[in-house]
């Protein structure tokens, strides 16, 4: 029998003598593929003795104050005899009282990894303040930079990902303020760069996670996976799409963006109103009666998109002030709803949080003159805020701080990480201050050193020097020196009769089609080894990502039906309205080769103006265009590769992450087997979830193992190696 001692700090509990203490370990369930973390023990109790009851300071007695606050675990280990074997988690569960006085406290202790979900709890992502160090603009300025820079190198970039419009190629026809992306210089063509939004690198967000969390919990993610060199994790973006549309709409708090009139154009008239029809000020030269006498004063303003919101304000230097409050669509004012207008320069602007252009903003001034023979004369003056006579619209400018926390998915973070563990089917430990995070493969093949042959007489033998503990590197144990032949099952290996990969985002226009056409998601497999239908076992087991899985799309040119080197994700629904959806990953992949019958492609800063871009960046499923570069992508299935169009991109999820561990469970000769053993201390301290154990010569790897302290008796569900 085991001596066992457990503490909650530095305070050792007392314990029942009979009672039956148990650990359970599993690192990658065959039963429950996508449990992560699964270390824990089952409750038991403790005496209510003196020294517990001190440590729990009386729990029983509410009275007391401020007392044992249960709502939080507390740091614990466990020995045995007197050497350290776990750390973790104490919970304090509740205290059974027997006539009316404390008899024992009950407890569970929790594995370390299970830290990771109290450190985290229910934080946002956008609680992250390390990533505000990437905050930047949002501006056509930046937002064009950022469309050319070196994605293997920069964490913030823009993608060719439109939030609300589609893009196409025409090089026979160029229709101003249209998204054909064909360069023709002064086009006016091209996408709009507020159509784009900016996203942020995976890794950094995991190191945000690291820096503002671990850290100063005295953790760390190891690198085994989480690592720069590793293109399949340090090449994936996260888009910042917060909210549906543009950047700023609907945000709670965003900035106001404001369009100064600052030029009029008369129309007609005699241009008595305005003293320059440059300046802002109108009235500067208005006389009281007998002179000018204005009788009417009309606005009308037309916005191009009337679901979106504006304001219209009117400023005066004799206090003057008019605000027409967030309208949409046409707005027509006139002066009984101004009021008095006094003479004085005043000022005219437009606020909203989004850009918003628009076909007119017009001032109609009408009113009388008094001439020298004394009759009146009656005048009207049209002015029109459009900047040339071309008919222009006139537009507020787009000029937002792009605050990453704002602009980040709404995501609690421990779900977002559990996404990217069960994307690349990751294992996770704790290992000497460090979340060991490794792929399942990783894992498994991570020691491999030969076998551990212990002898009988070893583990009997009182005199080994307990310095050896611990000091194994072997990963195969042979304990059949340590079976209990009376109990051994051997049962089906084959749990479920189909297993499930998929997205749950796949709701995005092209991405929904796919689905509807084919029947199943865009990027699913649905697999049974060999496509075979297995009718004994029952249930079907699904994995679903908590992320979008966007279909993109190469565009051809509308007039030669030429491919182009233009790929684009478009975020609306099936109906084509602006689309918010799961969280999109994707990688990124600069393309800067010719694009269609010209060298770059045209980009908008404005509804007016366009520029060329010779490099752009593309959203990609894959890691790279060329399967000759790299075939790994993020489908779970082999797909039809959007840039390539054809299947090459060979190395789906499945096929790298999860084919291992599901094609053997799959096999005819999976078994799953239960056998008891009585280990000795130098193998239950050294024992890893992922050592081999050997029985009879057969190898088998640890699916879940539960050792009983106080017997030495642990009890292995193992799987065998095929």
């Amino acid at each position: 029998m085991q001596k066992v001692q457990i503490y909650i700090g530095s305070t050792r509990l007392d314990l029942f003598k009979d009672e039956t203490i148990t650990l359970t370990q599993s690192i990658k369930d065959v039963k429950d593929i996508s449990k992560i973390f699964t270390d824990f023990t089952q409750t038991f109790s403790v005496p209510a003795s003196p020294t517990n009851n001190i440590l729990f300071q009386h729990y029983y007695n509410f009275n007391i104050e401020p007392g044992f606050d249960a709502r939080q675990k507390k740091q614990g280990a466990i020995e045995l005899n007197y050497i350290p074997f776990k750390t973790g988690l104490i919970r304090l569960d509740g205290v059974e009282l027997k006539n009316n006085n404390p008899y024992a406290y009950r407890i569970t202790f929790f594995g370390e990894t299970i830290t990771l979900k109290d450190i985290l709890s229910d934080f946002q992502l956008d609680s992250l303040a390390s990533l505000n160090l990437y905050n930047t603009e949002y501006t056509s300025t930046a937002v064009l930079a950022a469309m050319s820079v070196d994605p293997t190198v920069a964490n913030l970039i823009v993608p060719l990902i439109t939030h609300s419009t589609p893009v196409f190629y025409d090089s026979g026809s160029v229709v101003p303020k249209t998204n054909n992306m064909y360069y023709a210089p002064s086009s006016q063509a091209g996408v709009l760069f507020s159509d784009l939004k900016y996203a942020i690198r995976v890794a950094t967000i995991i190191s945000a996670i690291e820096t503002d969390y671990l850290v100063p919990a005295g953790l760390s993610f190891s690198t085994d996976f989480f690592d720069s060199a590793n293109a399949d994790y340090f090449g994936l973006f996260l888009w910042l799409h917060r909210k549906s549309g543009g950047v700023g709409v609907g945000t709670e708090g965003a900035p106001q963006l404001t369009l100064s009139i600052s030029t009029w154009s008369r129309t007609s008239g005699s241009s008595l109103s305005l003293s320059n029809s440059t300046s802002l000020c109108i009235f500067s030269q208005f006389q009281s009666p007998p002179n000018n006498v204005i009788q009417q004063f009309d606005i009308r303003i037309i916005p191009t998109d009337v679901t979106k919101e504006y304001t219209f304000i009117i400023n005066g230097g004799n206090s003057y002030s008019y605000s027409s409050g967030p309208v949409k669509g046409q707005l027509d004012i006139d002066i009984n709803e101004l009021g008095f207008l006094g003479p004085s320069c005043y000022t005219f602007s437009l606020n909203s949080t989004d850009q918003v252009a628009f076909s007119m903003v017009r001032l109609t001034i009408s009113g009388q003159q008094n001439i020298n023979s004394g009759l009146p004369s009656n005048w009207t003056d049209v002015y029109n805020a459009s900047p040339d006579s071309l008919g222009n619209n006139i537009e507020i400018p787009l000029d937002l701080p792009f605050v990453i926390s704002e602009q980040i998915p709404e995501m609690k973070i421990i779900d977002f990480l559990t996404g990217i563990f069960k994307m690349f089917n990751l294992v996770a430990y704790y290992e000497d201050s460090k979340i060991v995070v490794k792929t399942y493969d990783q894992y498994f093949d991570f020691l491999n050193t030969g076998l551990w042959q212990l002898q009988l007489e070893d583990w009997q033998d009182e005199t080994k020097d307990w310095n050896d503990i611990g000091s194994a590197t072997s990963n195969n144990y042979a304990v059949d020196s340590f079976l209990s032949t009376s109990s051994r099952t051997v049962n089906v290996g084959l749990p479920y009769k189909q297993i499930n990969l998929s997205y749950e985002g796949t709701g995005t226009f092209l991405a929904n089609k796919y689905n509807q056409i084919n029947n199943i998601g865009w990027g699913e497999t649905r697999f049974s080894l060999n496509d075979q239908i297995y009718d004994a076992p029952s249930d079907v087991y699904n994995i679903k990502l908590p992320f979008e899985h966007m279909l993109m799309e190469r565009i051809n040119d509308i007039t030669t039906n030429a491919q182009t080197n233009v790929m684009y994700g478009y975020s609306v629904n099936e109906n084509q309205q602006p689309y918010i959806g799961k969280p999109l990953l994707f990688y990124a992949v600069l393309k800067s080769q010719a694009f269609g019958t010209v060298t770059g492609i045209s980009v908008r800063s404005n509804s007016t103006v366009n520029v060329e871009k010779t490099s752009i960046i593309l959203p990609s499923n894959s890691v790279s265009l060329d399967s000759s570069v790299s075939t790994e992508n993020i489908n779970f299935q082999n797909e039809i590769n959007e840039f390539s169009l054809d299947s090459t991109f060979t190395n789906t999820l499945f096929e790298s992450y999860y084919k291992t561990l599901i094609s053997e469970s799959f096999n005819s000769r999976r078994r799953i087997v239960r056998v008891r053993t009585y280990l000795p201390l130098r193998i239950l301290y050294n024992i890893k979830l992922n050592n081999i154990i050997e029985i009879s010569s057969q190898k088998y790897k640890i699916n879940t193992m539960t050792s009983n302290f106080q017997t030495g008796e642990t009890n292995f569900e193992l799987v065998n190696t095929l």
